[in-house]
């Protein structure tokens, strides 16, 4: 336990603290939040590294301007590092902009010499709805490699077996499987739609979001599919039923996730199964938050995808994800061999450091869902707080049951509004703050501001209504401290409410 996570933590700060290779950052007030997003008075000063697939890291974007000085390209130009030159040329493909590319070593770089406010952009949004990135390791290690002399952070890695280790745990988790580790959680979830959807007859050209999933998975449906349709919320089934007795015969995949992000629901998995089954769709499954400690999910997904970034890593400094294909899988053989066609694969020191950290995953939800229940109860009780959402918090709850591994396992995120002043409570919350989440430590993210910012700026905000959604949601991570330690931050936080 470090007691600086329960102390102010000044914006711009690493979380975790002083680790160059920290996935999230701190974001400590409420005009922090909307500066980062409106991208003003200054911010960019102050946070330099977030969530890498949000924001380049330093090291990024130093080996994205090596090489362009490398290959003497005017400085005025916009460019980008990728993986590869088939993920660069795909971006292109996907996001309609035509920059030109140059090969250096195994990687690629797209430039744009003559950028327009949206070109480079929509590349960019592309590149990390795909996961066709690289991240700060990766591009340490090519900085070092070229000469380049950087400061030294010492760190514990697997470097005798990793991969075979978290094959190993994942395998434990969810029983036999095909599993094929990719370099980032997101990745993983565009190579298991792009791989239906190149594989699917043309007559199925029709992608469903089932409840309110992550916000990127929800651009890769609605911008890549033929036809795209959204049921935001899992506990309107019935008009999944209805829709399907409708569309059935041109759905190629119904997107969801166990359990759903941020409101902590559950879709019914065994009655979708039964309609995938009736209907020949694929059930595409993001296992994230529930993990495969907590629940059993293999019966009834054709594909199953975790960001192991999260509570596998439990750390918040290694990117990874992968792809599950259960055994009674209907995913046909064309459509697994695709998937290596859009993978990045998990390689050099992520693939390391997530081979050590990944030996703790049990354990660590095991201690997760202690300190949930605890939280649940206390939120659940106080009098200044107006919703709680948890995995057994409404009627979704049932749905939850019949796949959970056992009672009380509650998982490691619970969000919640207070009766109150959202800024008020929030500036005053000595957590860490920002985003992300399943470090060990508890963080704490104004959810819908940074991941539905254009939402909570919509007319009279009827998608957020609609959906549920309040605009001043909390999203906690829990993390393995005592839970005293956050109710403790909690309090204080309360009280300034009541002055």
């Amino acid at each position: 336990m470090n007691r600086r996570y329960y102390q102010p933590i000044p914006c711009g700060a690493t979380l975790p603290l002083d680790n160059p290779h920290a996935f999230s950052v701190s974001m400590p007030t409420y005009q922090d939040v909307a500066d980062y997003e409106e991208e003003r008075n200054a911010i960019f000063e102050r946070i330099t590294s977030a969530y890498p697939r949000i924001l380049f890291h330093p090291y990024v974007k130093k080996a994205a301007q090596f090489i362009r000085t490398e290959r003497k390209l005017d400085p005025a130009g916009v460019c980008y590092i990728l993986p590869s030159l088939n993920s660069a040329q795909h971006v292109a493909k996907l996001s309609g902009t035509s920059p030109q590319f140059y090969e250096y070593e195994d990687y690629a770089l797209a430039y744009f010499p003559d950028p327009t406010p949206d070109s480079p952009a929509d590349y960019y949004a592309f590149m990390k709805h795909c996961g066709y990135m690289i991240y700060s390791r990766e591009a340490e290690d090519f900085l070092r490699s070229h000469g380049m002399e950087l400061p030294v952070w010492e760190e514990k890695y697997n470097d005798t077996d990793p991969e075979e280790q978290i094959l190993t745990v994942l395998e434990q988790g969810y029983g036999a499987s095909e599993i094929t580790l990719c370099g980032s959680g997101m990745n993983a979830i565009y190579a298991a739609y792009a791989a239906i959807k190149e594989t699917v007859s043309a007559e199925r050209d029709i992608f469903v979001q089932y409840g309110w999933i992550y916000a990127d998975s929800i651009h890769i449906l609605r911008k890549c599919s033929n036809e795209f349709h959204q049921i935001g919320r899992v506990t309107d089934f019935a008009k999944l039923e209805a829709y399907l007795a409708d569309n059935g015969d041109r759905v190629a995949a119904v997107m969801t996730e166990t359990i759903s992000n941020p409101l902590l629901q559950t879709p019914d998995l065994p009655v979708l199964d039964s309609l995938a089954r009736q209907y020949g769709f694929t059930v595409i499954l993001d296992n994230t938050f529930a993990t495969p400690w907590n629940v059993s999910v293999a019966p009834y997904a054709d594909i199953i995808v975790e960001s192991l970034t999260k509570f596998a890593s439990g750390k918040g400094d290694c990117m990874g994800g992968a792809i599950i294909v259960p055994e009674q899988s209907q995913l046909t053989e064309m459509a697994k061999k695709a998937l290596g066609k859009f993978v990045v694969p998990l390689k050099g020191r992520d693939l390391q450091r997530l081979g050590l950290t990944i030996s703790g995953y049990r354990e660590r939800m095991k201690q997760v869902n202690i300190n949930s229940a605890v939280l649940v109860d206390y939120l659940d009780h106080h009098p200044q707080v107006k919703d709680v959402y948890h995995v057994y918090a409404d009627t979704s709850c049932e749905n939850y049951r019949k796949i959970a591994k056992g009672k009380d396992r509650y998982g490691g995120v619970i969000s919640f509004v207070v009766d109150g002043d959202f800024q008020t409570f929030y500036d005053h919350l000595a957590l860490p703050k920002g985003p992300s989440l399943g470090c060990d430590f508890p963080l704490a993210m104004s959810y819908t501001l940074l991941a539905h910012w254009d939402l909570v700026n919509e007319a009279e905000q009827r998608t957020l209504k609609e959906q549920g959604l309040s605009p001043w949601l909390i999203r906690l991570s829990v993390g393995e401290d005592s839970p005293q330690l956050i109710i403790a931050a909690m309090e204080k936080a309360f009280q300034a409410l009541s002055l």
